[in-house]
């Protein structure tokens, strides 16, 4: 019956290799759709466990009935850049002071923030809502109790004004209208000012996430296609079983992007590994290929004895590679199991590729007169 089938199946594909190609083009369109729609998830502690570890229910309980916050802060910091000049030497300067006012007055208006505070906001309240007006007064004001030192470093070189916002804000967007106050709020000089905290690290985590999944997967490319171009000898034979990884990532990453499964700082890499097991399945195929040729088979007859004699022990190591990467799901941490689960996908849409997209290449390339093709499409 199996061997029936595959007998079917290779016949099929031997003998329609442009439709088999045409309909994996057209699944890969839509994946490329697909991926285009996938997501960045927020990478925390939180996020990593499951929700029926004891500590992480009881702070979701905790949030359900009390919310949540993020921390933001705006870092201000002395950066003098000539001796003897006129710029600001001590954090508790009143314009430096002032300045902060200025932030946190503008900060406390963007959508979102629930509380600011700084050395600013502490000078007002115990100064009955004004603000000193010389260092000396600062000090005299502070030094005693030290209600600045939350607030502000020990060398009076760096300040803070710290923003608490709603746990469900828009980091980017909070990003773009904090960084819009740095622009216009004018800073005394020898002062530079940045954003900070844990909130937006997940913000620069996922810019890095595209730029670093493009680099890792090309350097992945590029090595494995050196490898393969050594072993075969050839370049029609070396970039063929590419065709494997490149579509197998891209219907992975499609079917990611269908159901919303999303992609994280820890899952990032995962493309590289599907494309390090992925091209196994591709060298298969053209090995055996390439020894059925040497017994006198035309090339229709050899790709239907490579896929008669390929596809079952390829299916074996995917059935096998899924157990395994499913395991990964049995764990406390959730990326694992989402790891596991990507590179399921990856395994999976590579060994399909290998069956569909890889042998009808080989035998649109190998059957047809690449020359007496061009010669007709110049004629048209």
């Amino acid at each position: 019956m199996i061997k029936e089938l595959l007998e079917k199946y290779s016949a099929f594909v031997t003998r329609h290799p442009i439709t088999v190609l045409l309909i994996m083009l057209v699944v890969s369109f839509f994946a490329i759709q697909m991926a285009g729609t996938i997501e960045t998830k927020k990478s925390d502690i939180k996020s990593m466990l499951p929700s029926d570890v004891e500590s992480i229910g009881t702070l979701n309980s905790i949030e359900n009935e009390f919310g949540s916050t993020n921390a933001v802060f705006f870092a201000v910091e002395l950066d003098p850049q000539y001796n003897g000049s006129d710029e600001t030497r001590d954090i508790r300067d009143p314009a430096v002071i002032r300045y902060m006012d200025e932030l946190s007055v503008l900060a406390q208006h963007t959508d979102k923030v629930i509380e600011v505070s700084s050395a600013a906001s502490v000078l007002k309240t115990i100064n009955n809502g004004r603000l000193p007006q010389s260092v000396r007064e600062i000090s005299a004001l502070t030094d005693k109790n030290g209600l600045l030192g939350s607030y502000v470093s020990s060398d009076y070189t760096l300040a803070l004004v710290k923003i608490q916002t709603t746990d469900d804000v828009d980091l980017k967007a909070l990003e773009v209208e904090l960084n819009k106050i740095i622009m216009e709020v004018p800073k005394p000089p020898g002062v530079t000012v940045a954003l900070g905290g844990s909130a937006m690290e997940s913000t620069v985590m996922e810019k890095s996430i595209g730029p670093d999944m493009a680099k890792t997967s090309l350097y992945s490319l590029i090595g494995i296609l050196i490898i393969i171009l050594v072993l075969f000898r050839s370049i029609k034979y070396g970039f063929t079983p590419m065709t494997t990884i490149i579509f197998g990532t891209l219907w992975a990453m499609g079917y990611i992007g269908l159901i919303g499964m999303g992609l994280s700082s820890q899952t990032s890499g995962v493309l590289s590994m599907i494309m390090g097991i992925g091209i196994d399945f591709g060298i298969q195929v053209v090995t055996r290929y390439r020894f059925e040729l040497q017994n006198k088979l035309v090339p229709r007859e050899a790709m239907a004895v490579t896929l008669n004699n390929v596809i079952i022990p390829m299916s074996t190591t995917t059935l096998a590679a899924l157990i395994g990467f499913q395991a990964m799901s049995l764990g406390k941490l959730t990326f694992l199991g989402d790891m596991g689960t990507m590179m399921s996908y990856g395994v999976a849409a590579s060994m399909v590729a290998a069956i569909t997209v890889v042998p009808a290449l080989i035998i649109i390339i190998d059957t047809m007169n690449i020359k007496d093709t061009y010669k007709k499409i110049m004629k048209i």
